[in-house]
């Protein structure tokens, strides 16, 4: 099973550094990646993570020496592709007739089949005709299947690798994000709205993720779980769902009503701003911030939405897929305490952070240069892949929405410019860089000889975790 070789397409970031060789080495380790390992990297099914990692370097032109040290790290916690010492023979029992019968976690052993399924699939129809397929049709979400609600679950891990695909133009990447799907068992249930597995999209006027998002706060029915200690929290917290009662669940309602090019661009803008909040603007004033894992994964996911948006053909799809997406982080929000986003404090945040550290006398005055290039270059030195990528997300938002002035954020005021949120109306396109350079400072200024810090697992809704925090 090879995959065919296709030039890279410059991704959304496309930040100068790449040379031809840092080119080809990318390719080259993205199809020993495909060939060599498995999508899970142990029993507990947690993410090869090897294709976003060098995919997103090259992205922010980190030189062929980085990737390749970062690759070769990496590597070396992946699983062999067939884990039970199948032989790599190009031989697949998944085919069109049969290829619902083994989907969930108990059958990952059968990951290089569904990846050879789907590979050849995308051959025979291309991207676009497969997703639209086997993840939209009655096939792959009735009587169970629930290929839609997989491909968001597991942290959207899933719609990660598949968006990779998209956006660096690797059809075998998007093979791989659809063989995780497959696997992925559907915990996120509750964002259907009947048997049909796929959510409702209903007429009338939308809703902002903001204005949501205060309905999540003020519901009653949404209250969070008791809370739980840190060591219990550390998995996907997918015991979490079924403790949610379905009924409440369906209300945490989403806000796709149009289908036009216009307002689905809308709302992935929106997904972004939201994703930002919930990471970078849920700490409490005068406590040491912390940047929560499962809010991280949502901001690092909305980046490959605008890519699988494009990608999809019908309207009602495109609909669908961020119908899907914004359910599940409300119901994210709710499995980590309900915390509450503080417009006024992320914003108080520096809008130079790196300047703190390193002010350079030019002049006769205090010259900065850009204050994202020592945040692109420490998130390079980070052997954790998750950092990268969550500045590179923050870095893209910055370069699309950095000059949006306050009271622009699409949702922060209503239309009688009253705040959603209490200091929403503050809000501006500072915020992106305000929360990278917090989030660097929460997992390490290692380009400044700091240790690695990792990410919080404790439940940022609840004054236990604090409390446990502040110990």
């Amino acid at each position: 099973m090879k995959p065919d070789t296709t030039p890279l397409k410059s991704g959304l970031v496309n930040f100068p550094g790449a040379t031809p060789e840092s080119t080809a080495l990318v390719a080259e380790l993205l199809h020993t990646n495909f060939t060599a390992y498995h999508c899970f990297h142990n029993d507990q099914q947690f993410s090869n993570h090897l294709s976003h990692h060098i995919l997103t370097l090259h992205d922010l032109g980190a030189s062929a020496e980085c990737i390749r040290e970062m690759f070769a790290q990496e590597a070396a916690k992946q699983r062999d592709l067939f884990p039970n010492g199948t032989p790599t023979d190009e031989a697949s029992d998944i085919n069109e007739s049969n290829w619902i019968k083994s989907l969930g976690k108990e059958n990952s052993h059968k990951y290089p089949h569904y990846l050879s399924f789907f590979l050849t699939e995308i051959k025979k129809d291309g991207v676009s005709g497969v997703l639209e397929r086997y993840l939209f049709s009655p096939e792959a979400n009735a009587n169970g299947t629930l290929m839609l609600t997989r491909f968001v679950g597991r942290l959207f891990h899933p719609m990660i690798d598949a968006g990779f695909g998209v956006e660096f133009g690797q059809d075998f990447i998007v093979a791989q994000g659809l063989a995780q799907a497959a696997l992925t068992e559907p915990d996120g249930v509750s964002i259907l709205d009947d048997g049909a597995g796929l959510p409702k999209i209903q007429s009338g006027s939308p809703t902002t993720l903001l204005s949501l998002l205060r309905e999540v706060y003020e519901s009653p029915k949404l209250a969070p779980m008791p809370y739980e200690t840190e060591s219990s929290r550390r998995s996907d917290s997918s015991n979490g769902w079924s403790r949610t009662p379905s009924a409440e669940r369906r209300s945490a309602r989403s806000t796709q009503s149009g289908r036009a090019e216009e307002d689905i661009m809308k709302k992935v803008e929106e997904c972004m701003w939201q994703a930002t909040l919930l990471l970078g603007a849920t700490s409490k004033p005068g406590r040491k911030p912390r940047m929560d894992f499962f809010f991280m994964h949502l901001l690092t996911s909305s980046l490959f939405l605008r890519g699988i948006v494009d990608a999809i053909q019908a309207p009602i799809h495109k609909a669908q897929l961020l119908q899907a997406y914004a359910r599940t982080a409300a119901l994210y929000i709710i499995l980590r305490g309900r915390p509450r986003i503080d417009p006024a404090l992320v914003m108080s945040y520096p809008a130079s952070p790196a300047a703190i550290l390193a002010p350079t006398a030019i002049l006769g005055t205090v010259g900065y240069g850009s204050p994202w290039l020592p945040l692109l270059n420490n998130a390079a030195m980070h052997t954790e892949p998750h950092v990268v990528k969550a500045i590179r997300m923050l870095f893209y938002c910055a370069q699309q929405y950095g000059g949006t002035p306050a009271e622009a954020v699409i949702g922060a005021v209503d239309g009688e410019g009253k705040e959603i949120h209490k200091g929403a109306a503050k809000l501006d396109g500072t915020l992106f860089i305000r929360v990278a350079g917090k989030l660097t400072d929460a997992v390490g200024w290692v380009a400044n000889g700091e240790k690695e810090r990792f990410w919080d697992f404790g439940g940022i809704g609840w004054e236990e975790a604090w409390a446990r925090a502040d110990e």
